[in-house]
């Protein structure tokens, strides 16, 4: 990654917290101010894996409206808990996802890091990481390798039902698979979802790795309370300040994506975004 200093904030939205119709998502998205979209689900599927009508009316509107698609988050490993199914996802879903990515011209997809046994979002903070097999380092050096063939980068958003589940975590998957070719997606409240903590301490460890940010928050509850409360950010248990403080420090001139998990609404966006803004300016490198 490029550093260059800057205190820009490139704010945009995972399309489908809107609306998984990307039409209707664009017309409240640009409403609230918001002309940078992540793709992730869609009407027909989750992007690639969907009807390719879907794909072409993106990109009508992108151009028509002027807008930036910044990623593409396929589901890759999310759910993926043995070698057979990484090889189907890896023939069936990776090479659409390498083909569509060329097409809008990004140099990353959004990934996971292969899904822990048993896991499920509601019990998955009680699933430790600690001790990942030794096929899903293969596997995924296998992936970054193919991924660096492409021309492509992969970035790990860290999710509690991953063996990348935190970012000290998913550093280490990223360094034991010897790969260049694999960065962060960064998300510290995904982290928070897994440690019930702002993960802030965290920081130095990924930072060299953060390529994509995600921005929502929740409210404190004890591990192993399930699914958390998702709030506007500011509202809940992560003090974005010194998160974008050390972005700005760092020179991140990427994407920040806001992921709400609340209502699509023109209100609940628009609240989202202010909020975002607000954390933004507050923050000093």
């Amino acid at each position: 990654m490029t550093i260059v200093s800057t205190s820009m904030l490139n704010l945009g939205i995972v399309a489908d917290e809107i609306s998984r119709d990307f039409r209707e998502a664009v017309h409240i998205g640009v409403q609230a101010g918001l002309r940078r979209y992540e793709i992730r689900f869609l009407k027909s599927g989750r992007a690639p894996i969907c009807d390719p009508a879907e794909l072409r009316e993106i990109e009508r509107i992108r151009d028509g409206e002027g807008l930036e698609i910044t990623a593409l988050s396929p589901g890759l490993f999310k759910w993926t808990d043995s070698v057979e199914k990484f090889r189907r996802e890896m023939d069936e879903v990776f090479p659409r996802s390498v083909e569509l990515a060329k097409r809008w011209n990004l140099s990353s997809l959004i990934v996971f890091g292969f899904c822990k046994p048993d896991a499920k979002e509601e019990n998955a903070d009680m699933i430790p990481s600690d001790d990942p097999p030794s096929w899903v380092i293969d596997c995924l050096a296998e992936a970054g390798a193919a991924a660096e063939a492409a021309g492509l980068r992969l970035l790990i958003e860290a999710e509690p039902v991953c063996w990348a589940d935190t970012g000290a975590a998913t550093v280490n998957l990223i360094r034991r698979s010897g790969s260049d070719a694999i960065g962060i997606n960064y998300d510290p409240c995904n982290v928070a979802w897994m440690a019930r903590r702002d993960p802030i301490d965290e920081f130095g460890i990924v930072a060299p790795f953060i390529a994509n940010v995600h921005v929502k928050d929740q409210l404190d509850a004890p591990r192993g309370s399930g699914l958390p409360k998702w709030v506007v950010p500011g509202d809940g248990m992560i003090d974005y300040r010194p998160h974008f403080a050390a972005l700005k420090r760092l020179g991140y001139a990427g994407p920040i994506s806001l992921e709400p998990h609340m209502d699509g609404s023109l209100e609940t966006i628009r609240g989202c975004k202010e909020a975002v803004e607000r954390l933004w300016e507050a923050s000093s490198a």
